[in-house]
């Protein structure tokens, strides 16, 4: 525990996070596993230490469309803090692996009641994934493809801490909400302009302050309030 990535567990001070640590247990998850299902009571809490879980709407009616994403700024299970741990969507391992601090709800919903400074860090990082959520809406009602794209590639290129990310059109094309054909003229069009290079499975980003400048402003208003409020990661600064 003491060598954590999770930058919300290695921020509390020594007594908070040897208070943790009993309770705490290191997993590692594969792609498509649930960490949380849909409209069911959470089971635990995870912390992440590398990867990705993503959130996402996925009830029949719709195509599997993401709301918010959490690496090692965050945590996944913010329902056990504000509420009663039920949540309608579904949370899930993004990338190909997750590792990851998970604590029993049971046990992190008695964490959560005794340890001030766990929970005020806890309110902080949900603060920051409504501002995601916020940004995310914003970005979905008013920008065009190109934009959406490069701001999730660099949400993405944020939490792996690579240039070089193992993901498909689909994927992308679903996780954005968007036709593939669009993410694949988006690509080509970011391709052109040099800013990454794209082939079968895999993305290379080749120039984020570019990609940010695509973004146009629907990237770095959340990484600067998770900064603000979680310690990082910070965003780029557009050349």
């Amino acid at each position: 525990m003491s060598d954590t990535a999770n930058l919300l567990l290695a921020a509390l001070a020594p007594d908070g996070l040897a208070a943790v640590a009993p309770h705490a247990t290191r997993v590692i998850l594969r792609r498509g596993d649930i960490l949380q299902p849909a409209h069911q009571p959470a089971a635990a809490a995870f912390f992440p230490e590398s990867g990705i879980a993503s959130v996402v709407k996925a009830d029949g009616h719709v195509a599997r469309t993401e709301i918010c994403l959490t690496g090692h700024e965050g945590f996944v299970g913010g329902a056990l803090v504000l509420a009663d741990g039920h949540w309608p969507y579904e949370t899930f391992v993004q990338t190909e692996t997750l590792s990851a601090i998970r604590i029993d709800a049971v046990s992190f919903a008695a964490l959560v009641r005794d340890l001030p400074d766990l929970r005020a860090m806890l309110l902080r990082a949900i603060q920051g994934q409504m501002v995601q959520l916020a940004e995310g809406l914003i970005s979905a009602a008013w920008q065009k493809v190109p934009a959406r794209l490069a701001r999730w590639l660099l949400m993405w290129r944020d939490r792996v801490g690579l240039d070089r990310l193992e993901i498909t059109h689909e994927f992308i094309a679903a996780m954005i909400g968007v036709q593939r054909t669009g993410i694949t003229g988006a690509l080509h069009e970011l391709e052109g302009a040099g800013l990454l290079s794209a082939g079968r499975g895999w993305i290379v980003v080749r120039d984020p302050a570019g990609l940010e400048r695509v973004a146009d402003g629907a990237y770095g208003v959340t990484e600067r309030e998770q900064h603000r409020l979680v310690g990082g990661p910070a965003p780029i600064d557009a050349a």
